[in-house]
Protein backbone atom coordinates (compact mmCIF):
# COMPACT_ATOMS: atom_id res chain seq x y z
CA UNK A 1 0.00 0.00 0.00
CA UNK A 2 2.78 2.66 0.43
CA UNK A 3 3.50 2.75 -3.22
CA UNK A 4 -0.34 3.68 -3.67
CA UNK A 5 -0.31 6.25 -1.01
CA UNK A 6 2.20 8.55 -2.57
CA UNK A 7 4.64 8.60 -5.77
CA UNK A 8 7.42 9.13 -4.02
CA UNK A 9 8.47 5.92 -3.30
CA UNK A 10 8.36 4.58 -6.66
CA UNK A 11 10.06 7.71 -7.75
CA UNK A 12 12.97 6.79 -5.50
CA UNK A 13 13.22 3.53 -6.25
CA UNK A 14 13.43 4.48 -9.83
CA UNK A 15 15.66 7.05 -9.74
CA UNK A 16 18.24 4.34 -8.15
CA UNK A 17 17.22 2.00 -10.74
CA UNK A 18 18.17 4.67 -13.25
CA UNK A 19 21.81 5.84 -11.41
CA UNK A 20 22.48 1.90 -11.72
CA UNK A 21 21.75 2.07 -15.43
CA UNK A 22 23.95 4.87 -16.11
CA UNK A 23 26.73 3.75 -14.45
CA UNK A 24 26.63 0.35 -16.06
CA UNK A 25 26.29 2.44 -19.59
CA UNK A 26 29.08 4.66 -18.50
CA UNK A 27 31.50 1.13 -17.79
CA UNK A 28 30.16 -1.17 -20.91
CA UNK A 29 29.39 2.03 -22.98
CA UNK A 30 26.93 -0.75 -24.53
CA UNK A 31 23.29 1.04 -26.10
CA UNK A 32 21.12 -2.23 -24.48
CA UNK A 33 21.49 -0.37 -21.15
CA UNK A 34 19.61 2.51 -22.94
CA UNK A 35 17.28 0.68 -23.45
CA UNK A 36 17.22 -0.83 -20.03
CA UNK A 37 16.76 2.98 -18.96
CA UNK A 38 13.74 3.74 -21.39
CA UNK A 39 11.86 0.91 -19.42
CA UNK A 40 12.73 1.27 -16.19
CA UNK A 41 11.82 5.18 -16.88
CA UNK A 42 8.50 3.98 -18.46
CA UNK A 43 7.77 2.17 -15.13
CA UNK A 44 8.23 4.52 -12.97
CA UNK A 45 6.08 6.88 -15.43
CA UNK A 46 3.59 3.76 -14.91
CA UNK A 47 3.66 3.42 -11.46
CA UNK A 48 3.06 7.15 -10.49
CA UNK A 49 0.11 7.57 -12.47
CA UNK A 50 -1.43 4.55 -10.47
CA UNK A 51 -0.36 5.89 -7.37
CA UNK A 52 -2.02 9.11 -8.32
CA UNK A 53 -4.90 7.69 -9.46
CA UNK A 54 -5.91 5.29 -6.59
CA UNK A 55 -8.26 5.97 -4.00
CA UNK A 56 -7.25 4.25 -0.84
CA UNK A 57 -9.09 4.39 2.51
CA UNK A 58 -6.50 6.98 3.37
CA UNK A 59 -7.15 9.36 0.47
CA UNK A 60 -11.00 9.68 1.51
CA UNK A 61 -10.09 9.93 5.19
CA UNK A 62 -7.78 13.45 4.36
CA UNK A 63 -10.76 14.12 1.56
CA UNK A 64 -12.95 13.95 4.15
CA UNK A 65 -10.55 16.00 6.78
CA UNK A 66 -9.93 18.46 4.23
CA UNK A 67 -13.93 18.85 3.33
CA UNK A 68 -14.53 19.63 7.53
CA UNK A 69 -11.72 22.32 7.50
CA UNK A 70 -12.87 23.78 4.28
CA UNK A 71 -16.32 24.26 6.39
CA UNK A 72 -14.93 25.62 8.73
CA UNK A 73 -12.78 28.28 6.97
CA UNK A 74 -16.16 28.97 5.31
CA UNK A 75 -17.40 29.34 8.68
CA UNK A 76 -20.51 26.68 7.45
CA UNK A 77 -22.12 24.17 10.31
CA UNK A 78 -23.77 22.42 7.54
CA UNK A 79 -20.79 21.95 5.34
CA UNK A 80 -19.08 20.63 8.31
CA UNK A 81 -22.15 18.16 9.82
CA UNK A 82 -21.56 16.81 5.98
CA UNK A 83 -18.47 15.21 7.14
CA UNK A 84 -20.30 13.65 10.48
CA UNK A 85 -22.01 10.37 10.68
CA UNK A 86 -25.97 11.63 10.71
CA UNK A 87 -26.43 9.32 13.82
CA UNK A 88 -26.03 9.52 17.57
CA UNK A 89 -22.48 8.65 17.40
CA UNK A 90 -21.61 11.82 15.82
CA UNK A 91 -23.53 14.47 18.56
CA UNK A 92 -20.23 15.20 19.85
CA UNK A 93 -18.45 15.87 16.97
CA UNK A 94 -21.47 18.12 15.95
CA UNK A 95 -21.66 19.86 19.26
CA UNK A 96 -17.62 20.53 18.72
CA UNK A 97 -18.38 21.85 15.93
CA UNK A 98 -21.15 24.26 17.14
CA UNK A 99 -18.40 25.47 20.13
CA UNK A 100 -15.35 25.96 17.36
CA UNK A 101 -17.64 28.07 15.03
CA UNK A 102 -19.06 30.38 17.98
CA UNK A 103 -15.76 30.87 19.45
CA UNK A 104 -13.75 31.70 16.52
CA UNK A 105 -13.64 32.97 12.58
CA UNK A 106 -11.42 30.50 10.93
CA UNK A 107 -9.60 31.97 7.95
CA UNK A 108 -6.72 29.10 7.32
CA UNK A 109 -6.74 25.66 8.09
CA UNK A 110 -3.75 23.40 7.09
CA UNK A 111 -3.57 19.61 7.77
CA UNK A 112 0.12 17.84 8.22
CA UNK A 113 1.65 14.68 9.84
CA UNK A 114 -1.50 12.68 8.88
CA UNK A 115 -1.28 9.10 10.47
CA UNK A 116 -3.70 6.62 10.08
CA UNK A 117 -4.64 3.53 12.46
CA UNK A 118 -7.69 1.55 10.88
CA UNK A 119 -9.50 -1.21 12.71
CA UNK A 120 -10.83 -3.27 9.45
CA UNK A 121 -12.09 -5.86 12.08
CA UNK A 122 -15.17 -3.61 13.59
CA UNK A 123 -18.46 -3.67 11.45
CA UNK A 124 -18.10 -0.23 9.84
CA UNK A 125 -14.58 -0.38 9.20
CA UNK A 126 -13.45 2.46 11.83
CA UNK A 127 -10.46 4.07 11.64
CA UNK A 128 -8.40 6.60 14.49
CA UNK A 129 -6.09 9.49 13.17
CA UNK A 130 -3.74 11.98 14.22
CA UNK A 131 -2.89 14.82 12.86
CA UNK A 132 -1.56 18.53 13.40
CA UNK A 133 -3.99 21.43 11.80
CA UNK A 134 -2.38 24.87 11.43
CA UNK A 135 -5.29 27.53 12.26
CA UNK A 136 -5.33 30.93 11.74
CA UNK A 137 -8.09 32.73 12.52
CA UNK A 138 -10.04 34.82 15.03
CA UNK A 139 -11.08 35.06 18.18
CA UNK A 140 -14.89 35.81 18.15
CA UNK A 141 -15.61 37.12 21.46
CA UNK A 142 -12.85 39.91 21.07
CA UNK A 143 -11.06 38.81 24.44
CA UNK A 144 -7.61 38.03 21.77
CA UNK A 145 -7.49 40.81 19.19
CA UNK A 146 -6.29 40.69 15.86
CA UNK A 147 -5.16 37.21 14.18
CA UNK A 148 -4.41 34.19 16.18
CA UNK A 149 -2.29 31.54 14.77
CA UNK A 150 -1.82 27.96 16.61
CA UNK A 151 -0.64 24.65 15.52
CA UNK A 152 -3.72 22.16 17.09
CA UNK A 153 -2.65 18.24 17.47
CA UNK A 154 -6.25 16.39 16.42
CA UNK A 155 -7.30 12.99 17.18
CA UNK A 156 -10.56 12.40 15.11
CA UNK A 157 -12.44 8.51 14.64
CA UNK A 158 -13.90 8.11 11.67
CA UNK A 159 -16.44 5.30 10.48
CA UNK A 160 -16.88 3.74 6.91
CA UNK A 161 -20.45 4.09 5.82
CA UNK A 162 -21.62 3.50 2.04
CA UNK A 163 -18.28 3.71 1.12
CA UNK A 164 -17.25 7.79 2.94
CA UNK A 165 -15.25 7.71 6.13
CA UNK A 166 -17.46 10.24 8.37
CA UNK A 167 -16.31 11.12 11.41
CA UNK A 168 -18.42 10.25 14.91
CA UNK A 169 -17.38 10.20 18.52
CA UNK A 170 -15.43 13.33 20.14
CA UNK A 171 -12.44 14.76 18.59
CA UNK A 172 -9.69 15.58 20.57
CA UNK A 173 -8.16 18.77 20.50
CA UNK A 174 -4.73 19.61 22.28
CA UNK A 175 -3.74 23.71 21.22
CA UNK A 176 -0.16 23.63 21.16
CA UNK A 177 1.91 27.27 21.64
Amino acid sequence: MLFLESPWPILIVGLIFEMVLAIALFRTGRGTVLGAMAGVALLVLLGMLIANWTITDTKLIRQTLEAAAAGLQANNATQVNACIVPDTDGNAAREKVRWALSRAEFMELSIRNLEVKFNHHTSPPTAETTFTIFVRGKDRSGTFPGDISHPVAMVVKLRKELGHWLVFDNPQHDVRE
